[in-house]
């Protein structure tokens, strides 16, 4: 989620987003920061995922189905979104 949706986005607003989808979102955020995949900035509490990494996680999501877009778990290319809305 957080490299196809969340990167720079603010924790908490994280969290309530994530609140009810059955994920345990604060363990997951700590196993993330705690293996250096993700920090959380002090002044601002946004989350930082380095671009190579974000990119990586958008590579694992485009894999799960290179022919048709529209299976899988998120949309991130704006053409992408364009040919499964159209």
């Amino acid at each position: 989620h957080i490299a196809c949706l969340f990167n720079g986005e603010n924790v908490d607003y994280v969290k309530q987003l994530l609140a009810s989808s059955g994920l345990d979102v604060n363990f997951g955020i700590e196993v993330l920061t705690n293996r250096s995949l993700i920090c959380i900035s002090r002044c601002k509490g946004t989350i930082m995922m380095h671009s190579l990494l974000q990119q990586l996680g958008r590579e694992v999501v485009c894999e799960q189905s290179l022919d048709e877009p529209g299976k899988r778990q998120f949309l991130v290319d704006a053409s992408e979104i364009y040919d499964v809305l159209v």
